[in-house]
């Protein structure tokens, strides 16, 4: 139910209510609680509407030189960490070709896959593409032990990366 907001859960009845006072029924209840940047980054005057506007293409902000990235932008993405991933790669990738004077760095894609465990060892992954300007999309590659074993080298890797250095 895009566009509308959820303002309160009546999990005995299992009820929600929207702000124009509509009721719908659930079984299971799976929402996102409100997101905002945090007070820090509001009381240094570098939000906007409850977030830190950047260029999509590049994650610029309107101080010259400063970049922002994750769940705290106004890029057009799933706020999470895969795309903290990809956009840090896209400015990473800005600042080199800035510093080296060499060629065109390649834009923020708005690119991102997100796996989901079913139990039994079976997992699913869901690509999305959130390129700003078009609408997005999602493709989901359904359950199964070859997309497990793709998560569990995903995963190897970014903890090679992040924790052994």
């Amino acid at each position: 139910m895009p566009e509308r907001v959820i303002t309160s859960l009546d999990p005995d009845s299992k009820v929600a209510l929207y702000e124009d006072g509509t009721a719908i029924p659930y079984d299971l209840f799976l929402g996102i609680p409100v997101h905002r940047v945090p007070a820090v980054v509001e009381e240094a005057g570098l939000s906007e509407s409850d977030w830190i506007p950047v260029d999509d293409k590049n994650l610029t902000i309107r101080f010259p030189g400063v970049f922002a990235i994750g769940d705290v932008t106004s890029a057009p993405v799933a706020k999470s960490g895969v795309f903290a991933g990809s956009a840090a790669r896209a400015v990473a990738d800005h600042l080199i070709t800035e510093i080296t004077g060499t060629g065109e760095s390649e834009p923020f894609d708005g690119k991102g896959s997100c796996y989901f465990e079913f139990g039994d060892g079976l997992v699913g992954r869901m690509d999305a593409d959130f390129f700003p300007g078009t609408q997005p999309t999602a493709s989901f590659a359904g359950p199964s032990l070859l997309v497990a074993q793709e998560k569990e080298e995903f995963a190897t890797i970014r903890r090679k990366r992040w924790i052994d250095g």
